[in-house]
């Protein structure tokens, strides 16, 4: 395509998008989560190492791990039953580090089935550390004496970032927009506007930012063939600050919508507020200008507070803050470079190249809706991306196809009749 000259000119624009899928998993809670995670290792050392499975059967009478969890039985019997799965999952995970099973356990032909099980032990430890916890043995009451007690976390106590299925551990949830939450992962598009080609495809967990990816993913392509587009052009999670520098480094004009931050206050916005870079100081809607500043190493950037006697004077004091000690302002590291982006933002050739972003979504709809990327059948962040490397193959030969090959006259099956009679026309 790049000999042919479908992409790769001085001029062309690339568009960087992505799209979410939902994962070949089922949406479990936390006891089932546990009990795949138990089943899984079970069944490996099973089918891989039957003299270890025979032991296992004579040490560990697990018998929690294949009951359901239903809905309708009574609260202090769930917690009992929830307990007991919990103490026979850690049970398993310390059967297989006791010194009676080591020597067996080490002495395992197959090395990757070895390092399989231990991956799966890990994967079944991180269920249990990210879902429940160890209480009083008081404060259960119905648990048998003598024996730990586990509880499940509550949903604020549970991490993010934790696993959502033991089959699938890479999955992950997040969220395509504020109302649309998925499980699965976003898969990452480059394309070049001129012809819509393909020019990288990557997929990354449900929830990672967008923009993360958005500077490895253009390396690549500069350092695969040496080639930069004149423009990126992207949604509002590739236009941070951080971008546009890296992007602009590499002698790119990044594009992108400015985010906009509102006051949960719903007071004065920053925006009513100006930052003088040369004298470094902001100065407020009535004049007054401040350069105290603390720096906020998180949102990387500075806080600039205002003297409390300068806002109790001021006429907009009750428009502008409730804080009796004074109005701060924060500026970011990168006020300079997002200022540049919004008056392009508001120009003529501004507003053409962030509408030019959309056409990326015709490629998202084409993989995700017509090639089955949306709800791909397949298991690991591995398997999805050499089935999107696939896919932006078969997308990439069909415009190659539309564009280079020669137009096929049409083919008649049956010859047309030249003295075929017409049907009448009503007059009416």
């Amino acid at each position: 395509a790049l000999d042919k000259g479908l992409w790769g000119k001085e001029d062309d624009r690339w568009l960087i998008d992505s799209f979410h899928t939902y994962a070949n998993i089922a949406k479990v809670g936390s006891y089932r989560l546990i009990q795949q995670g138990i089943l899984q290792i079970i069944h490996h050392i099973e089918r891989t190492y039957p003299k270890l499975y025979t032991y296992l059967q004579k040490d560990c009478a697990l018998k929690s791990f294949m009951k359901p969890l239903s809905d309708q039985i009574p609260e202090k019997r769930r917690l009992v039953l929830f307990s007991r799965l919990v103490v026979e999952a850690y049970s398993l995970l310390h059967w297989l580090e006791n010194e009676k099973v080591k020597p067996i356990f080490w002495t395992w032909k197959k090395s990757k089935q070895q390092l399989r099980c231990l991956e799966l032990q890990a994967i079944l430890y991180q269920i249990l550390q990210e879902n429940t916890k160890s209480i009083d043995q008081d404060k259960h009451e119905g648990a048998e004496q003598g024996q730990p007690q586990y509880q499940e976390l509550s949903k604020k106590e549970k991490p993010k970032d934790r696993i959502r299925s033991a089959y699938d551990p890479e999955i992950r949830s997040g969220y395509k927009s504020k109302s649309l939450k998925f499980t699965g992962d976003k898969i990452q598009v480059l394309e070049s506007r001129e012809n819509g080609l393909v020019l990288n495809i990557e997929p990354i967990p449900g929830n990672e930012w967008d923009g993360e990816r958005l500077g490895p993913m253009v390396k690549e392509m500069i350092g695969s063939y040496g080639i930069a587009p004149k423009q990126l052009i992207g949604d509002t999670a590739y236009g941070t600050g951080e971008n546009r520098q890296k992007i602009q480094g590499m002698k790119i004009l990044m594009t992108a919508p400015i985010q906009k931050y509102k006051n949960p206050t719903g007071l004065l916005e920053s925006d009513w507020f100006v930052y003088d870079a040369n004298l470094d100081e902001v100065i407020c809607p009535q004049g007054y200008s401040t350069s105290k500043k603390v720096r906020n190493n998180v949102n990387q950037g500075n806080q600039f507070k205002f003297e409390a006697k300068t806002c109790q004077v001021c006429p907009l004091f009750e428009q502008c803050t409730t804080n009796e000690k004074g109005r701060t302002v924060f500026i970011s590291d990168y006020y300079e470079i997002m200022e540049q982006g919004k008056s392009y933002n508001l120009t003529e050739v501004g507003k053409d190249a962030l509408r030019d972003r959309y056409d990326v979504e015709r490629t998202n709809n084409e993989a995700a809706n017509h090639h089955g990327l949306r709800k791909p059948r397949t298991r690991g962040r591995e398997s999805l991306r050499i089935t999107s490397k696939l896919t932006a193959m078969v997308i990439n030969l069909k415009i190659m196809v539309k564009k280079l090959a020669e137009p096929i006259k049409p083919f008649y099956r049956y010859k047309k009749c030249e003295n075929r009679i017409k049907a009448p026309v009503c007059p009416n």
